[in-house]
C-alpha cells in the first residue's frame, strides 16, 4: 500500500517544493527587467494556459499509475521506462549544485547572528564545503523517513513560518522610503514590452522553472495523492500561493535595496553581497537579516527534499530498495557530483567554459536542458496515455471538469513552446544576450 499524503500536507510539500531559491530572487529581477507590470501578463496567460495543465498532467499520471517517474512512464507504455532516467538524471545534477548555495544561506544565516564575511573571502575559505555537507545532511534526515512522518511533516512547520516571515518583511518594507521607486522598477507597466517575442518567452520559461515542471517532482509527488483528491483546485492553490510568495519577494527586496541607494540585480549577488551590506547598517538589521536568510533556508530545504526524492522514489519502486538505503545511495551520489561544485569559487578555482564550474552546470542543467527535459516528459504522457484516461485522472473528484481541449494544449501546444524556449535559449546565449 502506497502511502498517501494529507490534503493540506500535498499542497504544502508542493508549494515548498515551487517557492525555492530562483523565485525568491531571481523572479523579481525577470518581472522588473522585462517590462515591470506589462510582463505578469504573458506571465498569467502562459500559466494558466500551460504551466497549470502541465502540473495536473503531471500529478494525474502519478496518482493514476502509483509510482515514481520511471516507474509510472513503464506502466504508460514499457518503452517509456528510459525516458525517465532523464528527467532523475537532471534533477540529481541540479540537487547536487543546489545543495551547494543552500550551504552558502545557511552560512550566512550564522554570519546574519555573529557579523557578516566578505562573499569572496567566505567562499575561498573551506567552510562552504562544510556548510554543503550539513545541508545534504539535513536534507537526507528529512527524506529518510516514510513520506508523511518526513516531508509531509517538515513542510507543515517550514511553510507557515516561511509565510509568516514572507508577511513580516513584505509589512516593514511598506513603510520603506524607497517603495515608490521599487514599485516603479517593479510594477510599473511597460506596454511597449508586449510586442517583443522576447517577454513572452522569458514569461513562459519562467513559468515552468517557477512551478517545478519537467524535473520528475510533481509525478512523483501525485503518485503519493488520494483519489480523493481534487487536482485542478490544489493544482491552482499551488501555482496561485507560488507566484504571490515570487511578487511579495519583489516588494521585500527592492524597497530595501532602493532605499540604501544600491542598485537592482538578482541571484548569490543580491543574497550575499548586497542585502548583507544593507543589513549591517539598517535600522533593525540584527532583525531582518536573520529572518531574511532564515526565509531563504526554508524554500531552498524544502526545495531539495522534493528533488531528493525523484531518486529515492525511483529506487525504492524500481530497485526495491529500503526507504533508508535509497536516501544513503543518492545522498552519497550527491556528495560526489557536488564537490565539484564546492569547490569551483574556492582556492580551486574549477572553470569550465568560462565560467566557475557551479556556473556553468547551472546553465546547462537548471536552464538550458530543462524545458527540453519537460516537452520529452510530456509528450511522453500526453501522446502514450489514452487521451480519455488523461482527462478522467485529471477531473476525478473535481468540481471544475477540464474539456477536450486540453488534450490540445498538452499535446501539440506546450511541446512546441518548450522546444521554442529552449532554442531561444540557445540562440540567445549564442548572440550574447541576456536571457538566463
Amino acid at each position: 500500500m502506497r502511502a498517501e499524503w494529507s490534503r493540506l500536507g500535498f499542497i504544502l510539500a508542493t508549494i515548498g517544493s515551487a517557492v525555492g531559491l530562483g523565485n525568491l530572487w531571481r523572479f523579481p529581477y525577470i518581472v522588473g527587467e522585462n517590462g515591470g507590470g506589462a510582463f505578469l501578463i504573458p506571465f498569467a496567460i502562459c500559466a494558466i494556459f500551460f504551466g497549470m495543465p502541465l502540473m495536473m498532467l503531471e500529478f494525474a499520471a502519478g496518482r493514476r499509475f502509483q509510482g515514481s517517474v520511471i516507474t509510472s512512464l513503464k506502466r504508460i507504455d514499457p518503452r517509456l521506462r528510459f525516458l525517465g532516467l532523464i528527467p532523475i538524471g537532471v534533477t540529481v545534477v541540479i540537487f547536487s549544485y543546489y545543495l551547494v548555495i543552500t550551504g552558502w544561506v545557511l552560512s550566512y544565516l550564522a554570519f546574519s547572528v555573529i557579523g557578516y564575511a566578505d562573499f569572496s573571502e567566505y567562499t575561498a575559505s573551506y567552510l562552504p564545503l562544510i556548510a554543503f555537507f550539513a545541508s545534504l545532511l539535513l536534507v537526507l534526515y528529512i527524506v529518510q523517513f516514510d513520506i508523511k512522518a518526513g516531508i509531509e511533516r517538515a513542510n507543515t512547520y517550514l511553510m507557515p513560518l516561511l509565510f509568516l516571515f514572507v508577511l513580516i518583511m513584505f509589512f516593514e518594507a511598506l513603510t520603506l522610503p524607497g517603495l515608490g521607486e521599487a514599485v516603479a522598477y517593479y510594477l510599473a507597466p511597460d506596454i511597449a514590452a508586449l510586442a517583443s517575442p522576447r517577454i513572452w518567452l522569458m514569461a513562459a520559461g519562467q513559468v515552468f522553472f517557477s512551478f517545478s515542471a519537467g524535473f520528475g517532482i510533481l509525478i512523483t509527488y501525485g503518485s503519493y495523492l488520494s483519489k480523493k483528491e481534487d487536482i485542478p483546485a490544489s493544482t491552482m492553490m499551488i501555482a496561485g500561493t507560488d507566484v504571490v510568495v515570487a511578487l511579495m519577494a519583489g516588494l521585500i527586496i527592492f524597497p530595501i535595496v532602493f532605499t540604501f541607494g544600491f542598485d537592482p540585480v538578482s541571484g548569490p549577488g543580491l543574497a550575499f553581497i548586497t542585502l548583507p551590506a544593507i543589513f549591517s547598517v539598517m535600522p533593525l538589521g540584527f532583525i531582518f537579516g536573520p529572518m531574511f536568510f532564515l526565509l531563504l533556508l526554508i524554500g531552498a530545504i524544502s526545495s531539495l527534499v522534493s528533488m531528493m526524492e525523484v531518486g529515492v522514489a525511483a529506487l525504492v519502486d524500481e530497485a526495491r530498495f529500503s526507504r533508508r538505503r535509497a536516501t544513503l545511495l543518492i545522498a552519497s551520489l550527491v556528495a560526489i557530483l557536488g564537490l565539484p561544485s564546492a569547490l569551483s569559487y574556492a582556492g580551486w578555482e574549477i572553470i569550465v567554459m568560462g565560467r566557475p564550474f557551479l556556473d556553468t552546470v547551472d546553465l546547462l542543467f537548471g536552464t538550458l536542458l530543462l524545458p527540453l527535459v519537460a516537452a520529452l516528459l510530456v509528450v511522453g504522457i500526453a501522446w502514450f496515455w489514452n487521451p480519455e484516461e488523461i482527462l478522467e485522472e485529471i477531473n476525478r473528484s473535481s468540481r471544475v471538469q477540464f474539456p477536450g481541449i486540453t488534450i490540445i494544449l498538452l499535446r501539440f501546444v506546450i511541446p512546441v513552446i518548450l522546444v521554442v524556449v529552449f532554442a531561444f535559449f540557445i540562440v540567445g546565449l549564442m548572440l550574447g544576450l541576456d536571457v538566463v
